[in-house]
């Protein structure tokens, strides 16, 4: 079992998947306000424990979901 990474902010989680997922990526994935998610990252707003557990719960569930995804040999 691999030992799970934590974040204290959300920049620093951005910051993590920057190579991988943009703020305005993860903003979708999750179903937030591009703007908001740019707020929290940039350090403007405070995010609240509720929306940390949404990012939390819709960042797991797009985990397995991108592992239905294969590509075929050509």
């Amino acid at each position: 079992m691999t030992s799970k990474r934590q974040f204290n902010t959300i920049g620093e989680l951005l910051e993590a998947l920057s190579p991988y997922i943009s703020a305005r990526a993860l903003a979708r994935i999750v179903g937030m306000n591009e703007s908001q998610m740019l707020q929290y990252k940039a350090g403007i707003k405070k995010i609240s424990p509720a929306n940390i557990a949404c990012i939390n719960e819709k960042l797991r569930t797009f985990a397995v979901k991108l592992q239905e995804f294969i590509q075929k040999d050509a």
